[in-house]
């Protein structure tokens, strides 16, 4: 019989304190603010990944000639004299 007693009593202050947090709009705010700093770690995480692969390609832009000449060729379509460039489109053939 004590143990019921002592359930419904916490159960009786539990309630209440539930709604109050619940409904509170510092609570509200807090969980809100809450999520919003995780998206944000994330962000970051994503921008500091994206940061040390374009360190990267700046390192090889500026120290290897090959990959330098094979970003030219790739992004602006570079042709050198003397080259022929192929281009190949495949159609669906039924």
């Amino acid at each position: 019989m004590r143990r019921f007693k002592v359930r419904y009593i916490i159960f009786i202050i539990a309630i209440p304190a539930l709604l109050v947090l619940t409904f509170n709009e510092g609570s509200r705010t807090l969980v809100r603010r809450f999520f919003e700093q995780n998206k944000l770690k994330k962000d970051i995480e994503n921008a500091r990944a994206e940061n040390d692969l374009l360190k990267n390609r700046i390192y090889y832009l500026e120290n290897e000639p090959s990959y330098l000449e094979r970003m030219v060729r790739s992004e602006l379509k570079v042709v050198s004299t003397g080259e022929i460039e192929y281009r190949f489109s495949f159609k669906n053939q039924e």
